[in-house]
């Protein structure tokens, strides 16, 4: 099975990707495809082309975990600065868990 070049990957995306994200995204693409064989698959389980969709499905997933934890970090920020207001003081709009009561 030949190696797998970014661009591939990129054309599939429809845009670029950093060395790191196609690194760890193939990296992750070898260890399913390797499980998927492994689990009585057809060899075509194998094939290239198989690898390359793998990677570009990694790279998705990859970016959108990263972006949803940064959008819940973010939330969880700006949930902290509203929650007191000038004084030191709960707001009245703050937002608490039943077990916070």
């Amino acid at each position: 099975m030949g190696e797998i070049r970014k661009e591939e990957v990129q054309e599939l995306l429809g845009s670029g990707i950093s060395d790191e994200q196609f690194e760890e995204a193939l990296g992750c693409a070898r260890r399913k495809q390797q499980y998927i064989y492994s689990r009585g698959a057809e060899p075509a389980a194998l094939q290239r082309r198989y690898l390359v969709k793998l990677t570009e499905e990694y790279v998705r997933s990859n970016a959108l975990s990263r972006f949803t934890v940064s959008l819940c970090r973010t939330l969880s920020d700006m949930e902290k600065e509203h929650q007191f207001n000038e004084h030191g003081a709960l707001s009245d709009d703050h937002i608490l868990a039943d077990s916070a009561l």
